[in-house]
C-alpha cells in the first residue's frame, strides 16, 4: 500500500507541473524580441533622474555612432534604487521596435539630465551585456523573426562600471 501511495504522489506531481519551471512567460513565446533581468550592485547616485536600457544595431566606435539612427529601442524608465528589474523590449518600451537581426550593443545608462537628450555626454553606462562567448567586450546579440531570446541579464555594479564608449565622461 505504501508503495502503491508513493507512485501515486509521483504521478500527480509529475502531471501537474505541466512544464515544471519554464524559462517563458506566457504570450512571449512566438514575439520578436529579447528580455532578461537587470541586477543592480551598490548604492543609486541620488542625482540620476533617469535609468534605461538602450540598444544600438552598429557598435558605438565614435561619437557619432551614439545617434538616434543607430538606436533601435529604449526602454521606460528603471525607478532609482531597484536592485533587479525585469524586462523585456516587448513591454518596457520607450522608443524603438526591435525586429530580426543582429545588434552590437545593449546596456544600461543613466543621465542627471531632466530631458531624455541624444547628446552623449548627458549618458553614462552602467551595464553592458556580455555574452558568455565575447567575455568582458559588449555582446552582439541576433535576434530572430517571431522567436523571444530570453535571459539576456546585464549587471550593473556602480562600484565598477563598464568601459564609456567614446564621446562620455
Amino acid at each position: 500500500m505504501k508503495f502503491f501511495f508513493i507512485i501515486l504522489l509521483t504521478v500527480i506531481f509529475i502531471v501537474s507541473c505541466d512544464g515544471g519551471l519554464a524559462p517563458t512567460e506566457p504570450g512571449l513565446e512566438n514575439k520578436t524580441g529579447f528580455g532578461g533581468t537587470i541586477t543592480f550592485i551598490g548604492d543609486w547616485d541620488p542625482e540620476i533622474t533617469q535609468t534605461n536600457i538602450v540598444l544600438f544595431k552598429d557598435p558605438l566606435l565614435s561619437e557619432a555612432d551614439f545617434n538616434i539612427q543607430n538606436l533601435r529601442y529604449l526602454s521606460t524608465s528603471i525607478p532609482s534604487g531597484t536592485t533587479e528589474y525585469n524586462y523585456n523590449t516587448v513591454d518596457s518600451i520607450l522608443f524603438g521596435n526591435v525586429e530580426a537581426g543582429k545588434y552590437a550593443y545593449l546596456a544600461v545608462v543613466q543621465t542627471k539630465a531632466e530631458e531624455i537628450s541624444m547628446d552623449r555626454k548627458d549618458w553614462f553606462v552602467v551595464g553592458v551585456y556580455q555574452s558568455r562567448e565575447s567575455g568582458s567586450e559588449p555582446g552582439e546579440i541576433t535576434i530572430e523573426e517571431n522567436k523571444f531570446k530570453f535571459d539576456v541579464n546585464i549587471i550593473c555594479d556602480f562600484n565598477n562600471p563598464p568601459p564609456q564608449p567614446p564621446g562620455g565622461e
